[in-house]
């Protein structure tokens, strides 16, 4: 199966955590024209050694990281936003919330499109400073990556997703 686009992404601020459908999100807003999803999960591992072989493994999810809107920023991140001008401030006070973070992947299989609504329950992203360059002799588009830590919920879920034959059977998904 090949991944061949990603659209919709969103996120919403996380209100109450429950198990499942009893969690409540804000009302989602939209990454309008992200690129690009990379979502990596890490784990605590430790290996025991006896008799010169593996004897025990064991392995547990801990955190997964995900990769310029400044209002859409400024909620993720906790910033204030100044009413009189459009001015945005970080300070060392800022507190992230945690978001309930989605994306639809188009796939190809055999031959036909399918859809996964692709959801993370629990996220907080981190602060960022975007690159800046000089133009050189090619224009070249550079982009803003944002980084965030997803979390287990207290239920221990971190991920969700589910594939279905229609863009608008996906972007129904909620969750």
């Amino acid at each position: 199966m090949a991944n061949i686009g990603m659209q919709g992404m969103k996120c919403a601020l996380l209100v109450t955590e429950g198990e499942g459908a009893e969690t409540t999100y804000q009302a989602a807003k939209e990454f309008i024209g992200a690129i690009s999803a990379s979502i990596t999960p890490n784990s605590a591992e430790a290996s025991l050694y006896g008799d010169d072989k593996l004897m025990e493994y064991s392995s547990s999810f801990q955190n997964a990281t995900a990769d310029d809107n400044d209002e859409m920023f400024a909620d993720l991140l906790g910033r204030k936003k100044e009413t009189l001008t459009v001015r945005y401030r970080s300070n060392i006070n800022d507190v992230a919330p945690y978001v309930g973070f989605g994306y639809i992947v188009s796939k190809m299989i055999n031959g036909q499109t399918k859809y996964r609504a692709q959801f993370f329950p629990k996220i907080k992203f981190k602060p960022f400073v975007p690159e800046a360059f000089t133009k050189g002799e090619n224009l070249e588009f550079k982009t803003i990556t944002v980084e965030g830590m997803t979390m287990p919920s207290k239920y221990g879920d971190w991920a969700s997703h589910i594939d279905v034959d229609s863009l608008n059977a996906a972007q129904e998904r909620k969750n």
